[in-house]
């Protein structure tokens, strides 16, 4: 089994790696990540350990500098107990989402996430369009995915009461009734 961890991975979903919250009886054959960790990379099961040197290989093949930074990564996800953080951030974001989709139903539904990678429904692209739109018109970098979600994906560093100021902006985007 290969798992993807390029966009879940590094701690955003509350821990290290998003497939930890599947509760798989063994651990993946193969694991690639990037984004967070600041180095494009993959692990994998020694079973699948090439039987030579450079029989798999990526454009920066263990650069030192990109390791001293990932080692960096580490260190401050660890000291600055960042996993806690997107837990605690997580479980305001749901909230506060899931509060929205129950004060504005004909515009949000599905919340769903682990951590604080998480996401919400419109009932259309066009309408998940206009409240992007209008998010970034009020200073919020926000994502659409697939053809009608709201994806948030914030720094490791996103804190609960940022994740309260989010939801401010968002409710007041909502409210403005323009939004179909």
């Amino acid at each position: 089994m290969i798992v993807d961890e390029v966009q879940t991975g590094v701690g955003l979903t509350g821990r290290m790696w998003a497939h930890e919250h599947w509760g798989l009886e063994e651990p993946p054959d193969f694991v690639t990540f990037a984004k967070k960790m600041l180095i494009g990379g993959y692990y994998y099961k020694e079973e699948f350990r090439p039987q030579g040197g450079y029989r798999i290989i990526n454009t920066w093949v263990g650069d030192p500098a990109k390791l001293v930074l990932l080692e960096a990564v580490i260190r401050v996800i660890e000291e600055d107990r960042l996993l806690d953080n997107m837990r605690e951030t997580g479980q305001v974001l749901m909230e506060g989402l899931r509060t929205l989709e129950n004060k504005y139903p004909d515009i949000l539904d599905g919340t769903r996430g682990q951590g604080s990678f998480c996401a919400v429904d419109c009932p259309t692209e066009a309408v998940r369009n206009t409240v992007i739109r209008a998010l970034r018109n009020k200073g919020v970098q926000a994502g659409g995915c697939g053809e009608r979600t709201i994806r948030c994906r914030p720094a490791l560093i996103f804190q609960p009461h940022h994740a309260e100021m989010f939801l401010d902006i968002f409710n007041s985007v909502l409210a403005q009734g323009n939004i179909r």
